[in-house]
């Protein structure tokens, strides 16, 4: 497990028990006292524990972002979703990052695996921020007007900031699949730049974990077979699986 994906399981822990111990999270992760140790002073020093003996308390009035509790749910299905979306990207292509907690995954992953020459269009500044920091990728951001709760950036300037582009490839983020309603998302603003990136790119992949499957968000923005190749993991209701084989390419990452 990366030291990373074990942290934010800890935030997670601390948003939901509001304290943690070292004993408990050695024993829970099967790692080492000095490892949780410095897993917790690092914590520390982003602001969000107090240190004691035995561990960590929540410091009193964080205020989690929601975006913060998406990143961290199902986060071991996310890293092989994207860990297996990785591979489709080669030396030379252009690729969109739609605004998500998956896809900002697969930028993360892009900078531990080490891509070079890419061109990375994003709509999400959490997405942008992980990359700003890769000298080896050429990193465009769309205007438009920000969504504070996910940090996506959405409106007739992103539209038409997309549609300037030709992409190899779009990913993006779903809040709901299902068969009748296709890929749906909780904005309607959030689906015009979804739909605009499928309409610039030459492939277009959705990267969505388990708990997304047989549910339907608000705004549908493209159907099933619209787009090319669905990558996921976990647990899944095969049923609905098959269902969905007959009308688009789905890749298990388990």
């Amino acid at each position: 497990m990366l030291a990373s994906t074990r942290r934010n399981k800890i935030k997670e822990i601390l948003m939901k028990k509001k304290s943690v111990k070292v004993s408990e999270l050695c024993e829970m992760f099967q790692v080492s006292d000095e490892t949780i140790r410095r897993d917790l002073d690092e914590l520390e020093r982003e602001g969000l524990i107090e240190r004691n003996y035995g561990g960590g308390v929540l410091k009193k009035n964080i205020v989690v972002p929601p975006l913060l509790f998406r990143m961290e749910e199902n986060i071991e299905e996310k890293e092989k979703i994207a860990n297996k979306a990785i591979d489709v990207i080669k030396e030379g292509m252009s690729i969109f990052l739609d605004a998500g907690s998956t896809t900002y995954q697969l930028a993360r992953y892009i900078n531990y695996k080490g891509l070079k020459n890419i061109t990375v269009i994003t709509n999400g500044l959490n997405i942008a921020a992980e990359l700003a920091r890769n000298t080896n990728i050429t990193l465009h951001v769309t205007g438009g007007n920000l969504k504070n709760v996910n940090y996506s950036l959405i409106g007739p300037d992103a539209v038409e900031y997309v549609k300037k582009y030709n992409a190899d490839i779009a990913f993006l983020a779903a809040a709901g699949v299902s068969l009748e309603k296709g890929f749906t998302t909780s904005d309607i603003f959030e689906a015009e730049v979804k739909r605009s990136m499928i309409g610039s790119s030459r492939t277009s992949i959705v990267v969505v974990d388990s708990s997304k499957f047989g549910k339907d968000a608000m705004v549908s923005f493209c159907n099933i077979g619209d787009v090319d190749r669905v990558i996921t993991s976990g647990v899944q209701n095969m049923d609905v699986i098959d269902d969905l084989k007959n009308h688009v390419v789905i890749d298990l990452a388990n």
